[in-house]
């Protein structure tokens, strides 16, 4: 490859990965082709985008963006995993995907916000809720006080009647 090609193959990828939120990079050296398979599988089934970069083209890639403290961890056989809309997808797949294939496969960490992570780091992103689930949480706590403020102006008529029930019970007994 000439020198334009990889600046090209650069530039796409920063294109590609400038919007997530998140890196996850791993190392799968003597991983067999089956389980490579499976992986990208899984990664695509999360609705992950998952590349196998040269290092020097992914140091490339992230130069200059908040993706660039990743640049320490490009050593090696590395994949890249992100997805636009939920940082914690690939990290999630990778966690899974460790726990069957831990001696040929490592996660060797990732990015977000800026920040490096380790491997416990990126275990720490897998743990937190994706966007589906921080929008059904933030519903409840919507429609929790509207539920609360129901039951308060219900609990006096409720408390009305009861008075009215135990009275006839009274009065019938």
């Amino acid at each position: 490859m000439d020198l334009a090609q990889k600046q090209e193959l650069s530039n796409q990828l920063r294109t590609e990965i400038e919007p997530a939120g998140a890196l996850v990079l791993v190392g799968f050296a003597g991983l067999p082709v089956k389980d490579v398979m499976d992986l990208r599988t899984k990664f695509r089934d999360a609705g992950c985008t998952y590349r196998v970069v040269k290092n020097s083209t992914l140091r490339f890639a992230v130069q200059g963006t908040p993706h660039e403290p990743v640049s320490a961890l490009c050593k090696g056989v590395t994949g890249v995993a992100f997805h636009a809309e939920d940082p914690g997808a690939p990290a999630r797949v990778a966690k899974d995907f460790v726990k069957d294939h831990a001696e040929n496969f490592e996660i060797k960490g990732g990015v977000t916000d800026g920040t490096l992570l380790d491997a416990a780091g990126v275990d720490r992103l897998a743990s937190l809720p994706g966007p589906r689930e921080l929008k059904a949480q933030f519903l409840m706590l919507l429609n929790t006080p509207a539920t609360q403020m129901v039951r308060v102006l219900n609990a006096s008529a409720q408390s009305f009647l009861y008075l009215l029930n135990a009275k006839k019970d009274k009065d019938a007994a």
